[in-house]
């Protein structure tokens, strides 16, 4: 059975190969990613092929204590990959 780590980085994987497939996946990709521009390509994927309708994404203490929102009971979270360390990690975030 494929660890949680695993699962992500395959749907990364089948995100990236299917947004040159159709223009019209591109423009979907790109109408996200213009709006989560300050976000690296890696997690700009991650959102795009978890919630392509978010508009901002943060860790949950962000959103409660700099923000002053919170995150709705029941709400999921999306999953971005961390590979900037010595091993590759899943964080979870919030929209």
């Amino acid at each position: 059975m494929p660890s949680k780590t695993e699962e992500y980085l395959a749907l990364a994987q089948r995100t990236a190969n299917g947004l040159t497939r159709y223009w019209e996946s591109w423009t979907d990709y790109l109408t996200t990613a213009s709006r989560l521009y300050k976000y690296p390509f890696a997690d700009q994927l991650m959102i795009y092929a978890q919630r392509p309708d978010a508009t901002a994404c943060a860790e949950y203490d962000l959103w409660n204590e700099k923000m002053g929102r919170y995150v709705r009971r029941g709400s999921k979270g999306i999953a971005l990959v961390d590979d900037s360390g010595d091993k590759i990690v899943v964080k979870e975030e919030y929209r």
